[in-house]
């Protein structure tokens, strides 16, 4: 049996309580959360030590993003446990550099996972064997990732634990085109905090990542186009299905056919490469490298000029 300590009892982590509940062998045996968010059946302790002193074999690390780097050096530091750390590990390659100086290569590539969960969605990984089907068709000539949510309404405590648009989608539309593509060198950058455009190169095309808050509803997709625009496949993350178009012909359609919730699939598919592939790069500290430098880049360039406009429903 493995025993699980949850660090953070704020909103993602119930949905990694759901998923580890539905997971055998699997038993979360104690939290660390100075002030939980609502009542669990295990003990939950104020401090990282006093849970370790539960000697854990996985240690899931559901904190706001700032405190990652931070919480995975000490767990690594004082216990043999295995470390999930939400997405993104951290927001500067430098935090990453920090962590590469306080332990080794193979400590950071064996014990310390990022979750990236929107990688490993059912759809994603449909769309992936796809792919790999049809090297005919080369890198993706474009790739365009759009995610809304309907931030805007949400108080100062409820958004607490984010950052801004960019920070917070970047990583997820990031680790799904790690899947697609190579090469990524930003090229312009534009950011508002509730909503953001980048645009960024990458080996045989190019990438356009768009967030934003300000929307009535959650949304989010990724359309990849090769050969120039003849083969579109068309990924909708929220209902979990996937579209392909060769020409004006569709020749490919995946549908969700189960029950379970959006982002506990997302997070049964993580979970399952924890555990049984543990080595895919989606989950490593190189992929969380690759995109903490990604958002520095994006910070450092001057503002691409984008015109943000606002719309609002017919009052009758």
């Amino acid at each position: 049996m493995t025993r699980v300590l949850l660090v953070g009892l704020g909103r993602i982590a119930r949905t990694h309580l759901a998923v580890l509940d539905r997971l055998t062998e699997r038993t979360v045996v104690a939290g660390v959360d100075p002030a939980p968010a609502y009542d669990v059946a295990f003990p939950v302790h104020s401090t990282l030590e006093e849970g370790l002193a539960t000697a854990p074999d996985l240690v899931v690390l559901a904190t706001p993003t700032d405190s990652h780097v931070g919480l995975a050096s000490e767990v690594l530091a004082r216990a043999d446990a295995l470390v999930l750390s939400e997405k993104p590990l951290a927001r500067t390659s430098a935090e990453v550099a920090d962590l590469e100086a306080r332990h080794s290569p193979g400590v950071l590539e064996s014990r310390l996972k990022v979750a990236h969960h929107f990688a490993f969605s059912p759809e994603v990984e449909w769309a992936v064997g796809l792919v790999a089907d049809h090297p005919e068709w080369g890198p993706p000539t474009r790739l365009t990732a759009m995610s809304t949510d309907a931030y805007g309404t949400l108080t100062d405590s409820q958004r607490a634990s984010l950052i801004s648009s960019f920070v917070d989608s970047a990583p997820n539309q990031l680790s799904v085109a790690s899947a697609f593509t190579t090469g990524w060198r930003v090229e312009a950058h534009a950011d508002r905090g509730d909503r953001s455009v980048t645009t960024i190169g990458h080996d045989g095309g190019r990438t356009v990542l768009s967030s934003n808050w300000l929307a009535g509803d959650s949304s989010k997709h990724l359309a990849l186009e090769f050969l120039g625009g003849e083969v579109r496949v068309t990924i909708e993350h929220s209902s979990m299905t996937v579209l392909v178009t060769q020409g004006d012909r569709v020749t490919a359609h995946a549908a969700y056919a189960d029950d379970v919730e959006r982002k506990q699939a997302h997070y049964l598919g993580l979970y399952d490469a924890l555990l049984h592939r543990p080595h895919d790069p989606r989950l490593g500290v190189g992929l969380a490298l690759r995109i903490a430098r990604l958002l520095e880049d994006a910070a450092a360039l001057p503002a691409a000029k984008v015109r943000w406009d606002d719309v609002a429903a017919y009052r009758l």
